[in-house]
């Protein structure tokens, strides 16, 4: 039986997802990333002589927004929140890299007209093809890469790939596929089967919405607990409606003004930032529960916010008390007049040399 691998660029498929829903004529359709796997395997079965195949991996590459505008942090986790769900429910291989957006707001539409900034992607494209390839390179990992692509760029990583004695599928989306990818004479000789379309597996692909009811945990909740929805949480993470959500954001926004002013009225330097993304150590120097939200502050004297909505699964906002060390990774950069934005925050960990140590 043939070892399959499925290599998907996750960014690309992003934002080609609205081709689906044209060809579909469904608005808001999405792709169930569960069934996935399967509907392509089944696709390619067709075409072999035994008709059935083991699918050993799927790997997705992608993207996240980092040092953002606060505005769109619902939209941001929520990113992130998919890709966890795909590492815990669908067993997924994620490798996911951030893009700066420099303070700015997510959306072009959002952003002042003038500005010409555009966030510019890196490492995706070049961790699909190492992995490809590496894997390719290893005897027996698998026998057929299905890839879904459609950028002329990994060519040549096909191509050595079937140097290598793999055999290729690809998946992608008509209108979004290199012509070298997609024709039917394969001159370039990047592939062993005949393209596999996505727009003609949008019945089986599609995620269907079903309502069920959670309780909101949030602290600040009006009203019944139980509520509508179609959102799934994490594993281990707290459900809190959109009027919760919405309300934090508000309660997010307010805080970093707040402390803007406290700031300058203070006369303090300019903050500067580490690496987004980065994990830092802190102390909780200041702590609103009332408001669901608190500042860290770092060894060279940065501050970081953070709200209950970003502490890491394990961590109660109830347990987080002034002078507690956290670990966490950096969301949003400091600035002259700001605070940076601290995400993924939990109890610091002593290192093991440490505690052997003690």
């Amino acid at each position: 039986m043939p070892k399959v691998m499925l290599f998907i660029d996750g960014t690309w498929l992003y934002y080609n997802t609205s081709k689906l829903s044209e060809a579909y004529g469904q608005q808001d359709f999405r792709i169930d990333f569960g069934k996935l796997p399967a509907v392509l395997a089944e696709t390619l079965k067709k075409d072999l002589p035994a008709g059935e195949v083991d699918i050993v991996r799927t790997y997705l590459f992608g993207s996240y927004a980092s040092n953002y505008d606060l505005r769109d942090d619902d939209a941001v986790q929520r990113r992130r929140d998919f890709f966890e769900m795909l590492k815990e429910e669908y067993h997924y291989e994620v490798e996911v890299y951030p893009i700066n957006f420099m303070g700015r707001r997510l959306r072009k539409a959002d952003r002042d007209p003038g500005d010409s900034f555009e966030p510019q992607e890196k490492c995706v494209d070049i961790a699909l093809a190492s992995s490809l390839l590496y894997m390719a390179a290893v005897p027996g990992a698998y026998d057929i890469a299905v890839v879904v692509v459609g950028d002329q760029d990994f060519m040549p990583v096909l191509q050595y790939c079937r140097r290598l004695g793999k055999r290729v599928a690809i998946a992608s989306i008509k209108g979004s596929c290199s012509p070298e990818l997609s024709d039917p004479r394969d001159e370039a000789r990047v592939k062993d089967f005949d393209i596999i379309w996505l727009d003609e597996l949008l019945p089986k692909l599609e995620l269907k919405y079903e309502w069920h009811q959670l309780q909101c945990e949030s602290p600040i909740h009006k009203g019944k607990r139980e509520v509508w929805t179609t959102y799934h949480p994490r594993k281990g993470r707290k459900f809190y409606c959109d009027l919760c959500r919405q309300e934090f954001l508000k309660q997010k926004q307010e805080a970093q003004r707040e402390f803007v002013l406290a700031f300058e009225a203070k006369g303090e330097g300019a903050l500067v930032g580490n690496g987004v993304g980065s994990s830092l150590v802190g102390l909780v120097t200041r702590k609103f529960a009332e408001r669901g939200f608190g500042f860290i502050e770092t060894g060279d004297g940065k501050n970081y916010f953070f709200h209950l909505t970003d502490l890491a699964p394990g961590l109660d906002f109830d347990e987080v008390q002034e002078g507690l060390r956290v670990d966490f990774e950096i969301k949003k950069l400091p600035s002259d007049d700001r605070a940076g934005a601290a995400h993924n925050v939990r109890r610091h960990e002593v290192p093991e040399t440490a505690r052997f140590e003690a």
